[in-house]
């Protein structure tokens, strides 16, 4: 036999060899556990959903893919139905806003509403021409509000911006003769943060250095507006060669440079442009080329300055209505010693309810206002609006439903770190506690339903476990995640987690995966629920 074939067979035999032992490796951690109590049919059917299961997750395609896995009936009659690596840690990405959701509901219950007001020292007096104005500073102040922004003003009655100018021509109101002062220490921001902006915005330290130019990583603060983003929308100028043409939503005055070093290119040519943002600062930067023949290009950039960014679009809203500002913006110091409840108050605004907060926290999978709520839980659990005091809080939760600590590692409340880690059991866990919960119908109903909303809109678009199936997904670079309750035709609800690392094929055969193993669970289900 030539060497050269000799070689090849021993390398494919080693290659198949090494897949082997990894796929064998993970099958000691698959459980089976079937009671003898049940009905020899329901002992059959089990046992059928179990191999099933394991030859979906032990395929030679998936051999590469780290899987865990623990699905559990909510019915103790049956308990666990598989299990694999279930106690092992795995990065949960956004599984871990359960973790930030379920804390909320546990410290601030489910009638808790966020609450912007705008508050005045000064005194109201007569001006020119019959108008009135205040003389004295108007302090916005706010416990996390992330619902400042004009697509939220349907739920919210109004953007509290204009209802602020509303609530001033009330009074006849034209000119405040004072400043703009942003009261934004209901959140406190790491020592991290306080080095780049002088603590107005809170980042997690443990946050990718490249994720935090985009509207995904922006900034947590006590007042906010817009989530801390700005859209940035690039088009093609009118000739090949040009720089294009850039608009900003929303476009906040005197809050932004742009920096256009982008070119428009020949039609149907590849677009190459790039937004960022200069470290530190508000400067955008656009780089690259788009085709004439484009329809735009957008991206969402977090800023720098969120309580300053608030109080520039304030200022701009109030003189669209006609009310000047002689004053400067600016953040409250500790040379402003009022007293809140001294304060008279001009306007306020509620947020909507806490099923709306998580439902677009779990729903869209929503990072600011996770990171949001994750502050807002450690004021309530410590009277400090921290994101350590608000894990602090997540632990002391996890711990007192009997998640060992063993299980978790949390480091930030949406998941985009890498550093948190979380074990199936864990996250199921955590899922039973919540069913037994009056807060229940709550919270199962701000997750994604399969197949209607959310992120999981585009998946599981037939079959029995579509609307269903209520989960949180999670994704980052070699992570996919997928946890949450089927509820059965048996009319029991089943608690999974279904976590994937390591893989390099598609997020897609990934997704595909879990989708068909919640699949094989709801057949399971319907298949029970048939008289025997």
């Amino acid at each position: 036999m030539p060497q050269r074939a000799l070689l090849t067979i021993l390398v494919g035999t080693c290659a198949w060899f090494g897949a082997s032992e990894s796929l064998l490796a993970q099958k000691k951690g698959s459980v089976q556990i079937v009671s003898k109590q049940l009905s020899k049919r329901d002992q059959r059917l089990l046992k059928e959903l179990h191999a099933e299961l394991d030859k979906l997750f032990f395929d030679e395609a998936h051999s590469n893919t780290f899987w865990g896995v623990l699905i559990e009936s909510l019915n103790p009659k049956f308990g666990a139905l598989y299990a694999l690596n279930a106690e092992k840690n795995f990065v949960p990405a956004s599984n871990q806003k359960l973790l930030t959701t379920a804390a909320a509901l546990r410290y601030l219950g489910e009638e808790f509403r966020f609450q912007t007001s705008a508050r005045t020292w000064g005194k109201i007096v007569p001006a020119e021409n019959g108008a009135m104005r205040l003389d004295g500073d108007l302090i916005i102040a706010s416990d996390g509000n992330p619902y400042h922004a004009d697509r939220f003003v349907d739920s919210t009655g109004g953007l509290f911006l204009y209802q602020l100018a509303d609530s001033l021509l009330a009074r006849n109101i034209t000119l405040i003769n004072g400043d703009l002062v942003a009261d934004d220490q209901r959140f406190q921001a790491s020592v991290y943060s306080r080095a780049i902006s002088d603590g107005d915005g809170d980042y997690s330290p443990d946050w990718a250095w490249d994720d935090l130019f985009y509207g995904m990583a922006a900034p947590a603060s006590a007042l906010a507006f817009n989530e801390n983003s700005v859209t940035v929308v690039v088009y093609p100028a009118d000739s090949v060669g040009k720089a294009p043409d850039v608009v900003l939503e929303p476009n906040v005055p005197n809050f932004f440079e742009v920096e256009n070093l982008a070119t428009t290119g020949q039609a149907q040519t590849k677009r190459t442009i790039e937004v960022v943002r200069r470290f530190g600062t508000n400067r955008i930067v656009i780089s690259g080329s788009i085709p004439i023949d484009s329809r735009g290009f957008r991206e969402r950039i977090a800023v720098e300055r969120p309580a300053l960014y608030f109080l520039a679009a304030l200022k701009d809203a109030l003189e669209r209505k006609g009310i000047r500002v002689a004053g400067k913006l600016r953040r409250k110091s500790e040379k402003d010693c009022y007293l809140t409840d001294t304060l008279e108050q001009l306007a306020s605004q509620f947020s909507p309810p806490m099923l709306s907060i998580l439902s677009e926290t779990n729903k869209a999978s929503n990072n600011f206002f996770a990171e949001q709520l994750l502050r807002r839980v450690g004021y309530a659990y410590r009277k400090e609006g921290s994101a350590s005091a608000g894990l602090d809080a997540i632990k002391l939760y996890l711990d007192s439903i009997g998640v060992a600590e063993r299980h978790f590692h949390v480091v930030d409340g949406c998941g985009l770190s890498r550093k948190n880690r979380l074990s199936p059991a864990a996250i199921v866990k955590l899922l039973k506690k919540n069913y037994l919960a009056d807060s229940f119908e709550t919270f199962y109903q701000s997750l994604a339903v399969a197949g209607i909303d959310g992120t999981l809109q585009n998946r599981f678009r037939e079959g029995k476990a579509k609307g269903m199936t209520f989960a949180k997904t999670g994704f980052i670079g070699g992570v996919r995640t997928l946890s949450g309750y089927l509820y059965g035709e048996d009319e029991e609800w089943i608690a999974f987690s279904i976590m994937a690392m390591n893989f390099t094929q598609s997020r897609l055969e990934i997704e595909q995966a879990q989708d068909r193993a919640i699949e094989l669970v709801a057949e399971w289900a319907a298949e029970r629920a048939r008289s025997p």
